[in-house]
């Protein structure tokens, strides 16, 4: 183990987690948690967080992690911080929460559609991102018509990753990657929309100073070390988004490369020099992690979620979740590409912020199940070539919009762990896929992050060099692919028809 360590906190849609990573790339300890949400008794499409509780189970993620590495707290030169997008707290003057809310928060539907419907185009020709509903825009109105007296008192609006920062060191700053999906930023300029805080008659002066992923804010306050047990002399450096953190533990950073962050949902981001905004509207375009890169993405929706579902299904409790997943494995490796006329639709899809409707789908099923003898195994090997066929769709609408090739296809995360879901993905796209032996590509990133601003690296270029995880090249079956060729399209066709019955219902 070397000397020195980095600590990675990364707080999740569905919880918590801390890694211990030393100067040369190897993970030594990790530890996570799962959190809820709550809804407010006056915002009945709102979810809130209790943030000294989510607070009080990050510092004790840190002290497990600490404990788990038998390191000392002096050995753990730097500290930094990813999160979901979308999630933001409010802080009154005196750094006090009002608000604490995570992505799947839409309190602010209404609001949001007024701002789309006056302001739509404007707001996503400058932010990248739609619809408003989801951003903080929408929240602060929801705040100024519902709780007006919260509303007048809010002074500061971080994401949850900055918020983290803020909690560890006292600094109140905005992240580039994690500001910029926050739906107030201009991706052009790089810096707080000024034209939509005035248009949308927002405070001014609640948006906090803009940094770079890798910037040293501070050392950890008293407070914190005592409530983390970690070192006063640890580093406090800003981190990211946690997708884009995920893309620098890829290594993807030039343009037009691409990656997958295969966890719950399905992300796909291309990284680009400039931005490139979807004149149809259907996709995001953000900022990268890495300094003045951008990233368009195409979000294949609840891949891993899907997944899991259909694993609980299956196997409920009676098994542990990793002998779950490798039955799971086993059992689409058996079955031939197609899953015998198998189709399904369970999550995965192309993304479409153009057209919002509701996610319908299931099983398409070839003749009656029981003349075919329908076994789970073919539910699961559907399930699979479904997120395979998702990434292709989503990855078309990439290159499409973009008018690029991707150079390269990398993945990671969760769902990247089953090589058989790996092979299938390669097939499909007809290409090579490079893929991670870790699943915390997203606390690599982080990593990344903290050893930069701890000043081992001069920059992130040379730190994503230090500390790149393993990965493999996945090369596509020639024979598979033509195979897949007509399956996709099949798919392609069922989807469409999955659309059309949602706008019937």
């Amino acid at each position: 183990m070397a000397e020195k360590c980095v600590l990675a906190v990364d707080a999740g849609s569905g919880g918590g987690r801390a890694y211990i990573i030393d100067l040369n790339g190897k993970l030594i300890s990790f530890t996570s948690q799962a959190w809820d949400y709550y809804v407010p008794d006056d915002a009945p499409m709102g979810k809130e967080f209790n943030a000294s509780h989510f607070w009080g189970i990050i510092c004790q993620l840190i002290r497990e992690a600490i404990y788990k590495a038998s390191v000392s707290p002096s050995d753990i030169i730097a500290v930094s911080s990813a999160s979901q997008r979308e999630g933001v707290v409010f802080l009154d003057k005196d750094g006090q929460e009002l608000y604490a809310g995570p992505n799947i928060d839409i309190r602010g539907l209404i609001e949001g559609f007024t701002i789309d419907g006056e302001h739509g185009q404007e707001v996503y020709d400058i932010t990248g991102h739609k619809p408003s509903l989801l951003f903080a825009p929408a929240r602060l109105k929801w705040f100024e018509a519902n709780r007006p007296k919260v509303y007048e008192r809010v002074a500061t609006v971080l994401s949850i990753g900055d918020w983290i920062l803020f909690k560890l060191c006292g600094e109140k700053v905005g992240e580039v990657s994690l500001v910029a999906d926050l739906g107030i930023f201009d991706i052009n300029q790089v810096k707080w929309s000024e034209r939509l805080i005035k248009l949308l008659d927002l405070p001014l002066d609640v948006w906090p100073r803009v940094v770079e992923s890798g910037t040293k804010l501070s050392t950890l306050s008293k407070t914190a070390a005592e409530q983390t047990g970690l070192s006063q002399e640890t580093a406090v450096v800003a981190g990211g988004a946690d997708s884009q953190c995920g893309l620098l533990g890829m290594n993807i950073k030039e343009h037009s490369q691409v990656g997958v962050v295969a966890g719950w949902s399905g992300v796909l981001q291309m990284s680009l020099d400039g931005p490139v905004i979807d004149s149809q509207g259907r996709i995001w375009t953000g900022c990268h992690a890495f300094p003045r890169k951008w990233v368009l993405e195409s979000n294949a929706q609840e891949c891993g979620g899907g997944y899991r579902w259909l694993k609980n299904m299956l196997f409920g409790e009676t098994v542990s979740e990793q002998e779950a997943y490798g039955r799971m494995d086993e059992m689409a490796q058996s079955t031939p590409i197609g899953a015998e006329g198998t189709y399904a639709f369970i999550g995965p899809r192309a993304m479409d912020m153009a057209s919002l409707r509701p996610n319908l789908g299931g099983y398409v099923l070839p003749i009656t199940p029981t003349i075919m003898n329908m076994e789970r195994k073919h539910l699961v090997r559907a399930a699979m070539e479904n997120i395979g066929c998702a990434v292709r769709v989503n990855l078309d609408q990439l290159e499409e919009i973009s008018g690029m090739d991707a150079e390269k296809v990398s993945i990671g995360g969760g769902l990247a762990q089953s090589n058989v879901l790996v092979q299938i993905v390669a097939d499909v796209l007809g290409m090579p896929v490079n893929s991670f032996e870790t699943p915390w590509v997203t606390a690599y990133g982080i990593a990344m992050c903290a050893a930069v601003g701890a000043g081992v690296h001069s920059n992130l270029e040379q730190s994503i060099s230090a500390l790149q995880p393993a990965s493999k090249v996945v090369e596509p079956n020639n024979a598979a692919s033509e195979q897949y060729a007509a399956l996709y399209e099949k798919w392609l066709k069922s989807a469409n028809w999955f659309n059309d019955l949602t706008d019937n219902l």
